[in-house]
This record gives structure tokens, C-alpha cells and sequence, in this order.
């Protein structure tokens, strides 16, 4: 059900906290359901993508117990997996990095799983998912009389070559259910998104240590959105920021917003951001797609003209958001230009405008909260829709920033 909220403008000047991190959750989630237990992985995000991913490891036998900081996984997959040969349906929502880990996942075991997800994901890359998982024995069909996405294992082999092209997901996905097998997971045609497959192999070692407590940080994502607002107009404190995650690709935003103006800085309060006099960037998107919405809207409001280019991995997520950007920057009137065949956008940014629209987003959360940041800078009073839908990653989005 479609629900709205109404944007005000005020003043941002305030101390908060922002979720830890889903990219990490549903990567440590997976190790932990494949080692040994107990696993206790802490400090998880109130997120739908997180939850969904909980829901169908337990439905698949594993044991898991939650707390307000976490879980424990008690035993391990396949392990526990029943012996029935009746194939058993998992609903996995439209989260991409649910079932984009949950197929390979799954393969590990014997008995046929039928995922059936919900939304854009059902029209989202998949077929080289299905493709490496068969390379590897096992049975992964999308879209049959069955389900939305079949699969049935087990996976086994020497090898397996996973194409990178459109999201580095596959090969993640592939490499944390093959963690405790001598597979060699070899990526082709790797080029976009590659801070997230360096996470996923950092991440990899932990889960081959001997270590039974993972510790999710802080999501520098969610971040980006009360930092982007403070860099724009205002000020804020991130308490449970203390460092930054070089691990995290949308660590990088942190960078560039101190480029164009921004003031940052660590202390023992946390990390403060403070606006100043923005000027323009240029600024390649393809290594950290989920923070490029939010640093278009910062452009909006910096002297000069920024260019943001190699924006094509943005066309593979909950919607296309470079279409989607496109639309938010036509409907408060940003003075831009894209280019459709090289995927790139300039911004001639307006500091001080003020414009005041009610808008309705596509059902993407980041497109959501891009959509707030705007309306806010505006002059506020608008009605934003979808507004639901930030509960994927960051529940308490409106709570927090307003």
C-alpha cells in the first residue's frame, strides 16, 4: 500500500545515528549460515532486505535465534537441511542482494527451492547467476512453469567463471556459498562496482578464521543522506560514525563532498558535517552506484557545472535510476544535461533556489530519500510518495532527519 509523508523544511542541525550496513548483513548472514555454529552476527540494520534473508534461512532448517543486536546461528547449511521431495517456495521480496546470494546458497544443498520474488526484481539481471550455478552441476531455471527462479542442487567443481558484467552480485553470491569448498571463483569482464567484491573477499577471510562473532559497521549508504543535506545546508553529527570504512564503496562520497566544500571531521562525538560553499565535481559513478542519486542532488546546489559519468550500473538496480534521476531532476527544475549513449550527466547547480513540488517516486527507497533531500532544500510543504519504501534499508529515515 502506497503511503506519503509531508516534507517540511527546518533547519538540519542536529546529533543522529544512522543504520549499520545490509550490504554487509546479508553477506555475513550467508557465511554464518554455512560455518559451524553458534554464529553470532551483531549490530544488524532494521532493514526488509535483512529480515527477508532471516526468514528464508530459517525456513531452509537453520536454527536462529534474534535479539535486539543481532542473531545466533546454531547449526549450518546443508546440514540441516530437510529430506523431503516435495520442492519448498521461498518468498525473497526485491531485495537484490537477497536473492542474488540466496540462489547460490541454496545450490549447496539437495532439495529443489523455488524463490519467488517480488517487484523489479522478477525483471532484474539474473541469467548469469543461473548460468554459473549450472556450470557448477546443479539445476538454476528462471522464470519456468515452477516459479520465478528453480533451483535445485547440489553444486560441485574445480571451477566456475562468473561474468561481472552487469553487477558484481553474481560473483559474490557465487564465491560466499563456495567459502568452504576449493573452488576457484574466477571473475570475467569485472569493471563496475569493485570496492564491493573486495568487500566480499575481505569478508570471505573472516569467514574462513576461526572467528564466531561478526560485526556489522556502520552503512555508509544510509550515511550519505543526512551528510548530503548537512553539506548542503546545515549541520550534523553522526554518533556511531568514528572512522571510515574504506571497505564500503560509498566511503567514497565522504571524499568527494569534502572536494566540493563540505566541511567533515572525527572526534569523539562521532563524525560532524557542516555546509560551505559547494563547488562542482567530476566524478566517475561506476565504482559506487548507491550514493550517485545523492550526490546529484548535492550538485543541484554547488556553483559550476559538475559532470557525472559512467552511470550505466544504474540502470540494473530496484529501477533504472539513471531514467529515474532524470525524471526527479525535470521535476524540480535542476538545470542539467545527460547523454543516454555514454551515460553521463551534467549539473549546472543553483545554490539558495527555492521551488515547491509534491513528487512521486518509483517504489526504490533510494529514490525515495533522494526525493526528500530535494523537497527539504526546496522550501518543504510537499507531499512525498512511496514514502514506505525506506524502510528497505533505512526504517527510521524520516524520524532521523527530520
Amino acid at each position: 500500500m502506497d503511503s506519503t509523508f509531508k516534507v517540511l523544511s527546518a533547519p538540519f542541525d542536529k546529533e543522529i545515528e544512522v543504520p549499520s550496513s545490509k550490504s554487509y548483513a546479508n553477506r555475513l548472514l550467508i557465511l554464518a549460515a554455512i560455518k559451524d555454529g553458534p554464529v553470532s552476527v551483531r549490530n544488524l540494520p532494521l532493514s526488509s532486505d535483512v529480515e527477508t534473508m532471516i526468514d528464508c534461512l530459517k525456513k531452509v532448517g537453520l536454527n536462529i535465534s534474534e535479539s535486539a543486536n543481532g542473531v545466533i546461528i546454531k547449526n549450518s547449511f546443508p546440514e540441516c537441511e530437510e529430506k523431503n521431495p516435495l520442492a519448498l517456495t521461498l518468498k525473497t521480496k526485491d531485495g537484490g542482494t537477497t536473492n542474488r546470494f540466496l540462489a547460490p546458497f541454496l545450490a549447496r544443498g539437495k532439495r529443489k527451492y523455488i524463490m519467488e520474488a517480488e517487484g523489479h526484481m522478477r525483471e532484474r539481471p539474473m541469467e548469469g547467476l543461473a548460468l554459473a550455478i549450472e556450470s557448477l552441476g546443479a539445476q538454476a531455471k528462471l522464470k519456468t512453469r515452477e516459479g520465478w527462479f528453480v533451483i535445485k542442487g547440489p553444486m560441485s567443481g574445480d571451477h566456475v567463471e562468473v561474468d561481472c558484467t552487469q553487477t558484481t552480485q553474481f560473483l559474490t553470491g557465487i564465491a560466499l556459498a563456495l567459502v568452504d569448498k576449493p573452488t576457484e571463483v574466477i571473475p570475467i569482464n569485472l569493471g563496475v562496482s569493485l570496492p564491493y567484491w573486495e568487500l566480499t573477499k575481505t569478508l570471505i577471510k573472516l569467514g574462513k578464521s576461526d572467528e564466531n562473532i561478526y560485526q556489522n559497521p556502520v552503512d555508509f549508504s544510509s550515511l550519505s543522506y543526512p551528510l548530503a543535506l548537512a553539506a548542503v545546508e546545515g549541520e550534523v553529527t553522526v554518533k556511531n560514525c568514528s572512522q571510515v570504512d574504506s571497505n564500503q564503496a560509498d566511503s567514497a562520497f565522504l571524499k568527494v563532498l569534502e572536494e566540493m566544500g563540505a566541511s567533515l571531521k572525527f572526534s569523539s562525538k562521532g563524525l560532524t558535517c557542516k555546509s560551505g560553499k559547494l563547488k562542482a565535481t567530476d566524478f566517475d559513478g561506476s565504482q559506487c552506484p548507491d550514493v550517485i542519486p545523492t550526490l546529484l542532488y548535492v550538485c543541484s546546489f554547488a556553483e559550476g557545472t559538475s559532470r557525472i559519468s559512467n552511470l550505466e550500473v544504474l540502470t540494473h538496480k530496484e529501477c533504472d535510476r539513471f531514467v529515474e534521476m532524470i525524471k526527479i531532476l525535470e521535476n524540480f527544475e535542476v538545470n542539467f544535461t545527460f547523454d543516454p549513449q555514454s551515460y553521463e550527466i551534467k549539473i549546472t547547480g543553483e545554490p539558495g533556489r527555492k521551488l515547491s513540488k509534491d513528487y512521486l517516486p518509483p517504489a526504490d527507497h533510494r529514490m525515495v530519500m533522494v526525493t526528500y533531500l530535494f523537497q527539504r532544500t526546496l522550501g518543504g510543504g510537499n507531499i512525498l510518495g512511496n514514502a514506505q519504501h525506506v524502510a528497505k534499508s533505512f526504517s527510521n529515515f524520516f524520524d532521523v532527519m527530520e
